[in-house]
């Protein structure tokens, strides 16, 4: 435990300087360092009592433990929320541990007079009202999580409605972390019951599988912040719908439900014939960067208006609209003769695509091959 503790204490102590050194710090930002500095102070406190128990060191643990997760999902909402900005109606997140907080230090600096005996004991056999806030707090994460889910993926939807390139805003290291938290949370509550019910006689060993879990999986959320340099400016897009709900590539009905729209049918058709007009005549898709603010703003009309009437007209958002014309351009290169003294990523470039794993990655989901294998089947 000591050496697993020493090294995450150094890493997340590296990752803390990365970002103080970061230029043009977000608020998300702040709530990143918040939560590493909470948690390297956690496995600093969890030293100091592997060496001695004392009551600082106890309540630190504690109450750390307790604070790291809702500092984390404060990060994350500031992450995905469009302006990226604290909301106080978010703060709430707290409340769990403020009320573990007021019950421990209420607990050993009035109600009872630890000594070390006591604390140890205390600390690795609690009683039943201890065990209460553990579990607690176990499950008050996976609920939050899960919860935290459903904007995650709002935030997804969002991005690609509004953005051709997306690479650089996903977040779905996010939501792998969100789903690994879950797991180490649920095989947390599990394995302590099954030590207080007496079928594990010593929980040391998976406590500290479980412990290096999280550690892993902190520094896998950590380095993920870090890079997150990119993130979708939504202060940027006019307006855009806050149901979006349509059917994906890959069969998932999303539904889309735009209430209070002000487009006629023929309005709608009329705009479309406009928007093929850009990708067809134009070839605006060439853009690498191209964003639905740009459609708009040439078409003079609101994001929202181009946004359901590419959904509504070629069922499918922005996104996907967009590289389904970068696709078609890239087949027919590929395809002509004289262009294969070009390489394939050259090619790609040329077609709006801004990088390699991107190129690759969309011309598989829609062709079912490489751009490799279909050059060699269109030349052969």
């Amino acid at each position: 435990m000591q050496v697993i503790n020493i090294i995450g204490i150094s890493v997340l102590l590296v990752f803390i300087v990365f970002i103080l050194q970061k230029r043009n710090k977000r608020v998300s930002d702040i709530f990143l360092t918040l939560t590493m500095i909470l948690f390297a102070t956690f496995l600093f406190s969890d030293l100091l009592i592997q060496q001695r128990i004392t009551s600082l060191s106890f309540i630190l643990v504690s109450l750390l433990s307790a604070y790291i997760f809702p500092s984390f999902l404060i990060y994350g909402m500031v992450l995905i929320e469009e302006e990226h900005v604290l909301r106080k109606k978010w703060l709430w997140f707290y409340s769990f541990a403020i009320i573990f907080n007021v019950f421990l230090l209420f607990d050993v600096f009035f109600l009872n007079n630890y000594n070390t005996s006591d604390l140890e004991n205390l600390y690795e056999n609690p009683p039943f009202i201890y065990h209460v806030f553990y579990k607690s707090s176990n499950l008050f994460s996976i609920i939050m999580l899960l919860w935290f889910l459903k904007p995650l993926k709002l935030y997804g939807l969002k991005i690609r409605n509004n953005f051709s390139s997306i690479e650089n805003l996903q977040l779905k290291w996010l939501e792998n972390f969100s789903y690994c938290f879950i797991i180490l949370n649920a095989l947390s509550i599990l394995i302590f019951l099954m030590y207080n019910f007496g079928y594990l006689a010593n929980v040391k060993t998976p406590f500290m599988v479980i412990f290096s879990g999280i550690v892993l999986s902190l520094f896998y959320f950590s380095y993920h912040g870090i890079r997150q340099y990119a993130l979708a400016d939504f202060s940027l897009i006019n307006e855009y719908d806050k149901s979006l709900n349509f059917k994906s590539n890959n069969g998932e009905n999303l539904n889309i439900k735009y209430q209070s729209s002000s487009l006629s049918i023929k309005e709608m058709n009329s705009l479309f014939a406009e928007i093929k007009y850009l990708f067809e005549i134009e070839q605006i898709y060439l853009e690498p960067q191209l964003k639905i603010d740009e459609i708009a703003k040439l078409l003079e009309v609101t994001t929202h208006k181009i946004s359901q009437t590419i959904n509504s007209k070629a069922n499918k958002p922005f996104y996907d609209y967009v590289n389904e014309y970068r696709i078609n351009h890239f087949k027919a290169l590929l395809a002509n003769l004289e262009k294969r003294k070009f390489t394939i990523l050259a090619l790609g470039i040329e077609s709006g695509f801004n990088s390699k794993a991107s190129l690759n990655r969309i011309f598989k989901q829609n062709t079912g091959m490489s751009p490799k294998e279909f050059q060699k089947a269109e030349l052969s």
